[in-house]
């Protein structure tokens, strides 16, 4: 297991080094090729930033399962799968032919179903079941697109009549597999699986595979009314997912269901014809997204598997840097300007509501992507201000407070980087650098003005009720408290008078005036 870390530690630095330093290489690796038979690798920038985001999830998943899965007995069984399953994913990233795709394509759907089904009861042997029944219809989908597309090269019926299919085909098994709007209820059922398991599948490798195959073949969807039918679907998956996401009680299914509204966020803007946006926005999805469902991990951990989101209560008990880390990452999903979620959501609006479309699909959208805040909101209060009494334990481990660290620190600085460097900047960033900071001074001072209002009122509100009149009353009752206060207050006040006029008359002398000539100017002022 330790040497396993090490080597994907490893490649993950090769991986950050080919990102860092070659942005602009192609290389393609052909190792066989025997008509259909044939294994072709390509590489280039996508599919290495890709890689190397996944790298890095990986390895942060793979520790974090250590500690989620401390003492399960089938951990060494449930680590090979892990394995495999990445694998798999890493083949389809590359692959650039029909028999490497079809091989991890399946690989992918047959280790999910080991992965979900795991702890082997009723509800994970349900969603196992969902999950492997899905995801077959969408390898029946994309067999019969490479089949179509192997039979198209003998001639015997019209290319068009053929790509017009197979580009329907290859739209349907990427919605099976990522989980679009009639292939929809797969994912939340699959969230009986392990939490680490969540966090990578359903953050950065099986939900966007189909993504990753559709803008593979870009140039083929790429036509007027295929992509017109995906941006429909994928309002269709933002918008119900959304609302859904606001009434479901299980915690883990709610992220999943923001993770399937986010799908649909890039269905739309690979509907709009934007496939390296599209890629952007899923990069950056993938690490906020498995860095959240880290920390919501970690809280069901310490409520001994709790994840009804109605018995969650005393979680700002939890280290404090566990709650800033869930903080930072629903504002990375909310888009809050600064995150990496913020540049690719600004721009793909700004191009969604600068074409023409029904006003109808266009509410819909505005609602969905306003209904983020809502279901963000709502894992916040449902976790941390409940006020339930619950039994819970807090591990005092201080490697889980930095584990996610790096996820958070890349999705808000190095995707930032990466969104303001390759993305040609709408109109409202070229001021963002003078606005964002006096946007946020100002609210901070807004909210310290109401806190204030606020504390202030109550205070008042006390000192006039409670403690002025009762003592008022108190006071007034004795009378020999109220005559040894009033000589007080003459006493006090001569006092002051006198100092008063001690200073002034020696004022006025040191500027060398009388003090008779001021007070005759003083009788005639008052005159």
């Amino acid at each position: 297991m330790n040497i396993s870390i090490f080597l994907i530690g490893f490649m993950f630095f090769l991986g950050g080094v080919s990102v860092w330093l070659l942005p602009t290489f192609k290389l393609g690796i052909y190792l066989l090729e025997w008509d259909f038979l044939s294994l072709k690798f390509n590489f280039y920038f996508n599919s290495i930033l890709f890689s190397f985001i996944l790298f890095l999830v990986t390895f942060s998943v793979l520790v974090f399962s250590t500690y989620y899965l401390n003492s399960e007995l089938n951990f060494n069984y449930y680590y090979f799968v892990l394995l495999i399953f990445v694998g798999s994913m890493f083949s389809l990233n590359f692959s650039n032919s029909i028999f490497t795709m079809l091989l991890s394509w399946d690989l992918l759907g047959i280790s999910s179903f080991f992965l979900v089904l795991f702890y082997n009861n009723w509800d994970s042997c349900s969603g196992a079941m969902n999950t492997a029944l899905t995801n077959r219809l969408g390898d029946y989908f994309m067999f019969v697109f490479f089949g179509l597309s192997v039979f198209s090269g003998y001639y015997f019926l019209s290319f068009s009549m053929f790509s017009s299919y197979m580009s329907l085909l290859l739209l349907l098994t990427a919605f099976t597999k990522s989980a679009q709007f009639p292939f929809s209820s797969w994912l939340p059922k699959a969230m009986s699986a392990p939490t680490p398991v969540s966090s990578l599948v359903h953050s950065s490798t099986l939900v966007t595979a189909g993504l990753i195959l559709l803008m593979n073949f870009n140039n083929l969807v790429l036509q007027k009314n295929f992509i017109s039918f995906v941006l429909i679907i994928g309002l269709f998956t933002m918008f119900f997912s959304s609302l859904a996401s606001l009434v479901e009680e299980d915690l883990k299914k709610v992220v999943a269901l923001s993770t399937l509204s986010q799908m649909g966020f890039s269905m739309v803007t690979l509907g709009l014809g934007l496939s390296f946006i599209s890629f952007i926005h899923l990069v950056s999805h993938a690490l906020f997204k498995s860095c959240l469902f880290m920390q919501v991990g970690y809280i069901i951990h310490c409520s001994f598997g709790q994840q009804d989101g109605r018995n969650y209560s005393n979680n700002g008990n939890l280290p404090n840097f566990i709650q800033l880390q869930m903080l930072v990452t629903l504002f990375c999903l909310c888009g809050l300007i600064f995150s990496s979620g913020a540049v690719s959501k600004d721009f793909i609006l700004e191009l969604f509501f600068s074409n023409n479309y029904m006003l109808f699909f266009s509410l819909m959208f505005f609602v969905s992507v306003f209904l983020t805040f809502g279901y963000s909101f709502r894992l916040w209060k449902s976790f941390f201000l409940s006020f339930n009494k619950v039994m819970n334990h807090y591990s005092s481990t201080i490697f889980m407070n930095f584990l996610s660290l790096a996820l958070v620190i890349f999705s808000i600085s190095f995707l930032w980087w990466l969104n303001f460097n390759l993305l040609n900047v709408p109109s409202l960033f070229l001021y963002v650098d003078f606005f964002g900071p006096l946007v946020f001074l100002f609210m901070m001072f807004f909210l310290s003005f109401l806190v204030l209002k606020m504390l202030f009122k109550e205070l008042t509100y006390k000192f006039l009720v409670d403690y002025l009149a009762k003592n008022s009353i108190y006071k007034m009752k004795n009378l020999k408290f109220m005559d040894l206060f009033l000589n007080n207050i003459n006493s006090k006040g001569y006092t002051l008078f006198l100092s008063a006029g001690i200073f002034k008359n020696y004022y006025m002398k040191s500027l060398n005036f009388n003090s008779v000539v001021i007070l005759i100017f003083i009788f005639f002022m008052i005159c």
